[in-house]
């Protein structure tokens, strides 16, 4: 991936200017029953970014249960984030709709802020994405974000924190096996997320495995 975003914040500041790094995710998933189920997973941020050697940044952790209620699908997630010598927690509250654009709204709060210079306070962020099976193989996604800071973030600013809009092509290589590619326009309020760029562009490419 081209940048590390968290919540409209440019971490390594690439703004135009991309800083390269690789994001490796494993997430496994439990149904407990047609209702229920559980999450939990790790994901990596690993680069070679300015004077580091190559290896690994940040590694987060989490796990998550959900309830699907049919139309709607509520969440609550706990994570654990280490970077930097300290450890972020975090309580996620999500809420999602199988409906047109798959509406969904994640209430994320920041219970510790660890090496991180913000404040413990919420963000709020609404998702819509579209997607188009081109063919059998081929898959085109359109996803867009609205983030929101609702008190004292990444900075002491409040509001309007980030909008972008993106598309992902994927391509099924097997029935458990896919390559994307992706492109996504941010803008941003620098008052609100600490950015130094305001607008940008991230790409990245990938492949998944299922199992």
């Amino acid at each position: 991936n081209s940048h590390f975003i968290s919540y409209g914040a440019d971490i390594w500041a690439g703004g135009d200017d991309p800083q390269w790094t690789s994001n490796p995710t494993l997430s496994l998933g439990y149904t407990l029953n047609e209702q229920v189920s559980i999450n939990a997973g790790i994901w990596m941020d690993v680069n070679s970014i300015g004077a580091r050697s190559f290896g690994v940044a940040e590694t987060d952790t989490w796990i998550g249960v959900a309830y699907d209620a049919g139309l709607v699908t509520g969440s609550v997630t706990l994570q654990n984030w280490q970077y930097g010598g300290a450890s972020e927690e975090i309580l996620d509250f999500g809420l999602s709709a199988d409906t047109f654009l798959s509406p969904s709204l994640t209430l994320h709060k920041r219970l510790s802020a660890g090496a991180n210079p913000g404040s413990n306070g919420w963000f709020a962020v609404f998702n819509a994405a579209h997607s188009i099976d081109v063919t059998e193989q081929i898959s085109v996604t359109i996803p867009g974000q609205i983030g929101y800071a609702l008190d004292d973030f990444h900075t002491t600013e409040t509001g309007f924190g980030f909008a972008n809009i993106g598309v992902s092509v994927s391509y099924a290589l097997t029935e458990s096996v896919s390559v994307n590619a992706k492109v996504k326009y941010w803008n941003t309020d620098g008052g609100v997320t600490g950015n130094v760029d305001n607008e940008f562009f991230t790409y990245g490419v990938g492949a998944s495995f299922a199992f």
